[in-house]
């Protein structure tokens, strides 16, 4: 799977290690389900997002997101309310969205996670992933503005 860009790091300096390594891997998760994919880097206020689409459009046409905040990461499904979830482990109240907070990498091993990636995966209605080595992420970094 591709690394990250180097334009990414100084988006993570500010969290602390553990952070930085649970958003990574959880980058790695969502890529390997999802490519190839969009994905657009952007800092939001207090937190950092990566939005993950099927086109340069990832903002309308986005599947998940990862927001990571200072203690936790956050993959956050655009219709997940259409994804199986028999146990009841996707949060939120809105009409479409849902999300699940992970604190550690050990999470990572649910294999729901995977399971909700391929289900969002489809409902954008991507085709299978194909050759691995044709499975790229085409990135877009946007900058910090400068301080008014």
């Amino acid at each position: 799977m591709p690394d990250p860009p180097k334009e990414f790091r100084p988006f993570l300096a500010r969290y602390d290690a553990a952070v930085r390594q649970l958003t990574l891997a959880l980058r790695t998760v969502v890529v390997e389900e999802l490519a190839p994919c969009h994905e657009y880097i952007f800092a939001m206020r207090s937190k950092v997002v990566l939005l993950y689409s099927g086109s340069a459009r990832a903002i309308s046409d986005g599947i998940c997101n990862i927001a990571v905040f200072r203690q936790h990461v956050t993959l956050t499904f655009v219709e997940g309310t259409d994804l199986d979830d028999p146990g009841h482990l996707l949060k939120g109240s809105g009409k479409i969205m849902r999300h699940l907070r992970i604190m550690s990498v050990a999470e990572l091993a649910r294999p729901e996670l995977r399971m909700w990636l391929r289900q969002a995966r489809t409902l954008a209605g991507l085709p299978p992933p194909g050759d691995r080595a044709r499975r790229e992420v085409v990135t877009r970094v946007k900058q910090r503005s400068a301080a008014r």
